[in-house]
């Protein structure tokens, strides 16, 4: 029996505790168990390998644990006892034992001690429980691991490097995290029809893609990858089966058959630019709905890099060629110098990390070092189309100008039109006069307005303006500013794209600490929060001197929540876990938070309060929890009652530190236990004793919660005293 608990591992527990019943005669004896993991299937483990025997459902039906049942009667078959070890809701454990011919193969049921079943049922029940958490701590490290590839690959595509480096480090990334030996990506363009592989690695595939060649689409008919750019959505299954869904003909130019393919398109402002893919030879390796997430997020990054990098190259392409027209006069060289200048200033303050407002200023400040900029305004269509509104503005007459509706303004006239207005005032009235403008301010003596366009898309506008009489902009002047302007639009759109991506990080940083399925906050948000409470609670005890106030840690368990699940489903289960949950967010404050414990349970962190507070506090929980009725189906409401274990941080006063905040969270755990064991739908606080000695009382939480509740460093405060 000791070599049953010192092992740490379920499959050796097993092998040995069917040793010690085959050693009491159980010849035939089989030990199974099971694990509900997060996601897919429950898996049947057992030990002697083999089948269950196909009664032992029948023949444990409604069994208590620890019940050993007969197989006596023809629904049996062999089986000659059998006994439920664990029924949590999420692991099951079950010892039986079969007959050999007519004699039966184990001991009478009697000679089975009772004794021996529990100790076999509790050690069953904690290596269990540790097999759960072994997963859970899994499953945390990968998400973990998940969450710092995705800050990698932004922080990659966000690089100056080469193209090629960011490429091979991205695939790097990607191989840590899913299976991606065969891995490409593709640039796409519709007019005219090309392809061109920016980066290429098979293991199979010998043909070796050139990284500068643009490939006729035409020549990869019957390509996966093809069609999936044309139809701009991801691609997923077996090549054979996509091949034949998507009715493509077989082309020995589109490379080997792949057992799983999976393809995610780039796109750019809804348009399809390129695809990231990965594919499988190994009938053992498939790809999963998240690789696929993790294929997308990467394709987003790669899309808005190799934006950025063709913005440049445009960039580098117009500055050029203005540079060379100005070189004709040499009156104009330095201009032209100070423009590129001036050029790259916009490329840079586009990606820089101040505020808009900053960039404004400093768009300003460009075009002012080009022309007459004194009065000067930016103007923002609407997502709609509907509103103007005016982030930036400089004027001798005006210190802003209010959101408004599109009208027949001069800047209607520029959004309605599409290109730039240079007008005079003699042409402005003319305009009025003609019902194409209204006033609106003071006319200005000479106008000039440039449209901000993406993709011939205009979403804004550019003017400068001048008041005195004699001044007029010229052809120049609109040139010089239209050609700004393009490169302004540029960084507007570059600004915007940079806020998506820190957007999207911080979506994916909430959803990495939020219980998916209540809302509420989960372990991994309680272990970077808790130090920073800590530390918040020293500095504040260091300020006020005050040490009767300490922060407290309720556990919150459901009563008799599996009933829920047997009675009406998993789903009204989820339901009433979400609608708790709401219950519980509600007895918080600013400074308090909830956190999805495991199962049923949750934990609540309270800020510091006397200890004459944590009675009440546990007894506020516990009624609200009572008082509320729990909509768990359209027609189906349950009363729903809850057990509390409370404990205090620090432990021990000034010495309790060394006692981590961990342990009063165990002490909290205990104190649940001891509801649990009392009636539940109540409360329970643990404190140690007043002369409790530190070493003791870490020793007792080293052992367990049973050790803990027998402790004579600690006492019990509880709504059940006296029962």
């Amino acid at each position: 029996m000791r070599a049953l608990l010192a092992v740490a591992d379920m499959r050796q527990f097993a092998r040995l505790a069917v040793e010690q019943l085959q050693a009491l005669g159980a010849h035939g004896t089989q030990l199974a168990w099971t694990l509900a993991p997060e996601r897919g299937p429950v898996a049947l483990h057992c030990w002697p390998p083999g089948p269950v025997d196909p009664a032992l459902p029948a023949l444990l039906a409604g069994a208590r644990t620890c019940e050993i049942r007969s197989g006596t009667g023809a629904c049996q078959g062999e089986l000659d006892w059998a006994c439920l070890l664990v029924d949590d809701g999420r692991q099951r454990a079950f010892v039986s034992s079969r007959r050999h011919g007519e004699r039966s193969a184990s001991p009478p049921m009697q000679s089975l001690r009772q004794d021996t079943i529990g100790v076999l049922a509790l050690r069953c029940e904690s290596l269990l429980q540790a097999e759960r958490l072994r997963g859970e701590v899994e499953r945390l490290g990968h998400a973990e691991r998940v969450q710092r590839a995705l800050y990698a690959i932004s922080e990659c595509a966000t690089s100056d490097r080469d193209l090629p480096d960011v490429l091979h480090e991205m695939h790097d990334i990607v191989g840590r995290l899913m299976y991606a030996r065969n891995f490409f990506i593709v640039h796409y363009r519709t007019e005219p029809e090309t392809m061109r592989f920016l980066y290429f690695a098979d293991s199979l595939d010998r043909n070796r893609r050139d990284p500068e060649e643009v490939v006729d689409a035409a020549l990869l008919e019957g390509s996966l990858t093809l069609a999936m750019l044309r139809h701009g959505q991801p691609l997923h299954g077996h090549g054979d089966d996509l091949r034949e869904r998507l009715h493509l003909p077989r082309s020995d130019r589109v490379g080997p058959a792949s057992v799983d393919w999976l393809g995610v398109p780039m796109l750019e402002n809804g348009e399809v630019r390129g695809a990231v893919v990965v594919q499988s030879y190994d009938p053992a390796i498939a790809y999963s709905d998240e690789d696929q997430a993790l294929l997308a997020y990467l394709a987003q990054n790669i899309g808005a890099a190799l934006a950025r990098r063709e913005t440049a190259v445009d960039l580098e392409r117009r500055v050029s060629e203005r540079t060379l027209a100005l070189r004709e006069e040499i009156a104009e060289r330095q201009r032209g110098e100070r423009l590129q200048a001036l050029l790259f200033r916009i490329a840079e303050v586009a990606g820089e990390a101040g505020s808009m407002a900053s960039f404004y200023k400093t768009i300003h400040g460009i075009v002012g070092e080009l022309l007459d900029a004194r009065n000067f305004f930016i103007c923002i269509l609407s997502e709609d189309g509907s509103q103007l509104t005016y982030p930036f503005i400089a004027d001798d007459y005006h210190e802003q100008v209010p959101p408004r509706p599109r009208g027949r303004s001069l800047s209607d006239y520029v959004l309605r039109h599409g290109r730039p207005v240079l007008l005079d005032l003699a042409r402005a009235t003319a305009l009025r006069d003609a019902g194409e403008l209204e006033w609106l301010g003071t006319p200005a003596a000479s106008w000039l307005g440039v449209p901000l366009k993406i993709d011939e898309r205009v979403f804004g506008l550019i003017a400068v303006q001048s008041y005195r009489q004699g001044f007029r902009y010229g052809e120049r002047d609109k040139e010089l500013l239209s050609f700004v302007a393009a490169h302004i639009a540029n960084a507007f759109e570059r600004r915007r794209t940079a806020e998506s991506l820190r957007q999207a990080n911080q979506q994916l940083e909430h959803v990495s600490r939020t219980d998916p399925l209540t809302g509420l906050h989960n372990r991994r948000y309680l272990a970077n929060q808790i130090p920073i409470d800590l530390n918040f609670y020293e500095r504040e005890r260091a300020r006020t001197g005050l040490d009767d106030k300490r922060l407290v840690f309720a556990i919150v368990d459901i009563d008799h929540f599996k009933r829920i699940n047997d009675s009406h489903g998993h789903a009204a289960g989820d339901r009433a876990l979400q609608v708790f949950g709401a219950v519980l967010a509600g007895l918080v404050q600013t400074g308090d938070y909830v956190v999805r414990w495991g199962g049923e349970e949750f934990l609540l962190v309270f800020r510091p309060m006397p200890g004459d507070a944590v009675p009440a506090l546990g007894e506020r929980i516990r009624r609200r929890v009572a008082e509320r009725v729990y909509e768990v189906a359209d027609d189906i409401a349950l009363p729903l009652n809850c057990s509390i274990g409370l404990a205090e941080y620090p432990i021990l006063g000034d010495t309790g530190h060394e006692l981590g905040w961990e342990r009063a969270v165990e002490l909290a755990d205990a104190a649940l236990y001891w509801v649990k064991n009392h009636g539940r739908d109540g409360w329970a606080i643990l404190r140690p004793t007043p002369d409790a000695d530190p070493a003791e009382l870490l020793a007792s939480l080293r052992a367990g919660s049973q050790s803990l509740l027998a402790s004579p460093q600690l006492r019990i405060v509880s709504s059940h005293a006296g029962k």
